[in-house]
């Protein structure tokens, strides 16, 4: 089985490299390294050639993360596709784990990331334990999203099938896996984290104000639509985003999350 690893950044030079360095310190390791430089404005680019170069870098310019994803997808030659965001960390047996759990026939694997919210401080894991699923997902996923792009593995047929990643900065991961769990069950790798995330000032989660959230509802309210999802899931999740618009913003997406369960949407 070919792997290819996919690092969409920009402007992130040494977490790119400690994202790098925790790919090739893997006991399995992938067969390439993507890293799709997104704009950067700085010397990204130029550390990742120079500290690793057999890295295959890509310029691109404003995509985002989602298109940036799709972008290394589109070059990559392996069978399948693992993503890390340039601050997140994959941990030791982080391949390995989820090419075992392929390897029972799902085309979508998945496990625990551990944040570590450098914010609010404390850390957390997503799904929380005993929360994950395996199999059809897209009723759960009608109510929360439970897995992140850095903690995946997908054959890349099944990633173009869907349509890879949407636009934006914010949700665009939860609309793909809505549509992705549309079409293919899920396999889960166990409860031992085998990601590490950190919310920080620059990262994407920090932030949950009504205009950001007001995209990120949009965007898998049109996936749930486009998807088929029943009827009862189309209405807990609207449910969801109107108590969301009334309510106002949050400083972090785990905030906007912990709300949401103290209100019992999700």
């Amino acid at each position: 089985m070919r792997i290819s690893c996919v690092i969409p950044t920009r402007n992130r030079p040494e977490m790119t490299c400690r994202a790098i360095a925790s790919v090739a310190a893997q006991d399995t390791l992938v067969s390439e390294i993507i890293v799709v430089d997104d704009g950067s404005t700085d010397h990204t680019a130029a550390l990742v050639a120079a500290r690793f170069p057999g890295v295959r870098l890509l310029h691109r310019s404003g995509l985002g993360p989602g298109l940036a994803r799709n972008a290394g997808v589109a070059e990559a030659r392996g069978e399948v596709v693992m993503f890390l965001d340039s601050d997140d960390v994959w941990l030791e047996g982080h391949v390995a784990r989820l090419v075992r759990t392929m390897a029972r026939g799902f085309p979508v694997a998945y496990g625990v990331s551990r944040n570590c919210d450098q914010l609010g401080g404390g850390e957390f894991c997503l799904p929380e334990p005993g929360m994950a699923l395996e199999g059809h997902c897209l009723a759960a996923l009608s109510r929360w999203c439970f897995l992140v792009p850095s903690a995946m593995a997908v054959e890349k047929g099944a990633c173009i099938a869907v349509g890879g990643f949407g636009p934006g900065e914010l949700g665009e991961d939860w609309s793909f896996f809505i549509r992705l769990a549309q079409r293919f069950p899920f396999g889960f790798c166990g409860e031992e984290p085998i990601t590490l995330r950190y919310l920080h000032h620059g990262s994407l989660c920090n932030g949950a104000n009504s205009e950001r959230l007001e995209t990120l509802l949009a965007s898998v309210s049109r996936a749930l639509a486009e998807t088929g999802a029943a009827a009862e899931n189309r209405v807990r999740f609207q449910a969801l985003a109107e108590w969301t618009r009334q309510q106002g913003d949050w400083q972090t997406i785990q905030q906007w999350y912990i709300s949401l369960k103290q209100e019992e949407l999700i």
